[in-house]
């Protein structure tokens, strides 16, 4: 297994490269990073020559992305222009921050979705089944802005206003005076993870359910019971592990999808997340902030991916024997 996880880190390490040096040829073609700086009367000329200088920007393209790619390995992410800030620690907090909500996500979209697919595909054509099928259409069709925007209506303006009940909140991590307050923390979270999850649990569920019925019509299935090997026993040992292979890989995958997602999420609940430090990075032309996002954004779906391919190999071990012969 060992052996199986160096290759694909082997493998994922160019793809990293040539990942990041795309982001950079992107972030590039904004054009002058200093415009903003150019244009102050308050900057001098030797303040603009020495960030020339520092971002590497008074040398080639190529010249500046082997330059950029050195700093950023060794932790050295530059300097905010919006607030003077080392740019690792802005990223690393927000990180931290979209980890809680990505996390918390994928755990419990998993969890739910592997539940009602598993369900709908065991009782097919069912009052169960076509619920599910509906709730799968809702959360296809509904955009995560709007849902977000409806449940802060529902959940937040209705009960406060009805009931006088605060049991949410809209904006931010914290309470203001509040901060460290675990319970504080899931009132906030409990929104913007509810956004997040509608689509991911309509997604995997129904991967799930197609997933768990190709595997119930099998022939390996049917000769389980032509054998006699009791229902509940051919579901979990036989169906389920093979069928549990392809979602997990979807889910891996999809994980990774979901920073996309956290950026417009992050920004209509003011959650300190990467998604926010995105957009306040993109409104400032923040060159530093966004070039370190863009590329721990790439990092971080090619490590899902990478989690994707180990998974496959833990529940199917003829992918890395496969893989050993090739």
């Amino acid at each position: 297994m060992s052996a199986y996880v160096v290759r694909r880190l082997l493998v994922a390490i160019p793809v990293v490269v040539l990942a990041t040096l795309v982001v950079f040829l992107l972030v590039s073609a904004r054009g002058d990073p200093l415009r903003d700086f150019r244009h102050k009367p308050t900057v001098s000329q030797q303040t603009i020559r020495n960030l020339e200088h520092e971002y590497h920007l008074d040398k080639s393209v190529p010249e500046q992305y082997v330059l950029w790619l050195g700093d950023f390995a060794q932790g050295d992410w530059g300097t905010s222009f919006r607030t003077e800030q080392p740019v690792s620690d802005m990223v690393g907090e927000a990180a931290w921050n979209s980890f809680l909500l990505i996390g918390t996500t994928v755990v419990l979209s998993a969890t739910l979705g592997l539940l009602i697919g598993v369900v709908s595909a065991v009782r097919q054509h069912t009052a169960f089944d076509y619920t599910a099928t509906g709730f799968a259409y809702f959360g296809f069709s509904m955009p995560d802005f709007f849902f977000a925007l409806l449940l802060q209506l529902v959940l937040v303006v209705w009960l406060r206003e009805e009931f006088d009940i605060q049991l949410f909140y809209v904006q931010g991590k914290y309470t203001v005076g509040q901060e460290g307050d675990i319970g504080n923390l899931l009132q906030h979270m409990v929104l913007p993870v509810l956004t997040l999850m509608l689509t991911s649990v309509a997604a995997w569920s129904r991967y799930q359910r197609d997933s768990m019925l190709d595997a119930l019509r099998s022939d390996y299935v049917r000769t389980a019971r032509a054998k006699g090997v009791p229902r509940a026993q051919i579901i979990r040992r036989h169906a389920l592990r093979n069928a549990l292979i392809p979602f997990v890989t979807v889910v891996a995958i999809d994980a990774g999808v979901l920073l996309g997602g956290v950026v417009v999420v992050e920004r209509i609940f003011g959650w300190p997340g990467l998604g926010l430090l995105f957009f306040n990075a993109l409104e400032k032309s923040d060159y530093p902030v966004l070039l370190a996002w863009m590329a721990v954004a790439t990092i971080f779906v090619v490590l899902f991916n990478l989690l994707a391919d180990v998974l496959y190999g833990v529940l199917d071990p003829r992918i890395r024997l496969s893989g050993r012969a090739a």
